[in-house]
């Protein structure tokens, strides 16, 4: 079985040209940004923050933000933020590469209270290569260079699974945990909050639409062909700092 993400049938830019991504803005989706919005409420609660949305895609997290947020979205897809800027025209979006946004905002000393990557570990691909980004240093160069000293790095990462034993929740959700948090070790932060939710009738979703996710197999009881195929869908929400002991929960 492949660890490595399956080939794109479609490149991003017809992904936003059709209906691909449609399930992200979907109510069955809402359990994915609701752990990361009210962590961030709890942690902000008197004050607005500033929250950078890398890989931000369609900006469906958008919609559970508070207004006081101050926000910037950056995806390398035009047309992504094409989208964005029609469905929030109150928000800040850039079109960008990551790996020249990221080194832009540290030569002008930019920090941000969070900074969310929802979707993008294990999926973070440059623009005109296509060359597949290293994880770990998307990782330690936001803790260590962007996030701010009372911040939070968000790593929101949705995985599907199915009912064959090997592609279990429990079999994906721990291969997941055990992958972000050693890269989270490794680049010197401290996990603060962890939530696991499952994105119930999401498939249902999915199969109405009239262009079916790469990852989606109808088939439950599918021995998939990779880690990142399946019918059901739950997401892992890692919140980690560069400060010990900071979680407004502890």
């Amino acid at each position: 079985m492949q660890q490595a993400p399956p080939d794109r049938n479609t490149t991003e830019e017809e992904r936003f040209q059709d209906d691909y991504y449609s399930y992200l803005e979907s109510p069955e989706n809402t359990p994915r940004y609701k752990p990361t919005v009210c962590f961030l409420n709890d942690a902000f609660p008197e004050e607005s923050f500033s929250l950078l949305d890398l890989g931000c895609g369609n900006a469906a997290l958008c919609k559970y933000l508070p207004e006081s947020c101050d926000y910037l979205g950056i995806d390398h897809s035009d047309l992504a933020i094409d989208r964005c800027l029609k469905l929030f025209p109150q928000r800040k979006f850039v079109a960008e590469d990551l790996s020249v946004a990221l080194a832009q905002m540290v030569e002008k000393n930019q920090k941000f209270d969070a900074i969310v990557m929802a979707g993008l570990l294990f999926h973070s691909f440059d623009k005109n290569s296509l060359e597949k980004k290293d994880d770990e240093e998307i990782i330690e160069f936001c803790l260590q260079k962007l996030v701010s000293d009372r911040g939070y790095l968000v790593i929101i990462v949705p995985f599907a699974y199915g009912n064959h034993p090997s592609h279990t929740l429990f079999a994906r959700a721990e291969f997941l945990q055990n992958s972000v948090k050693s890269m989270v070790e490794k680049a010197g932060g401290n996990m603060a909050y962890e939530n696991i939710s499952l994105l119930t009738g999401l498939d249902e979703r999915v199969r109405r639409q009239k262009t079916t996710p790469d990852w989606f197999v109808s088939d439950s009881n599918a021995d998939y062909a990779n880690l990142y195929a399946g019918t059901y869908m739950a997401a892992w929400t890692f919140i980690s700092s560069l400060q010990p002991g900071i979680s407004p929960y502890s």
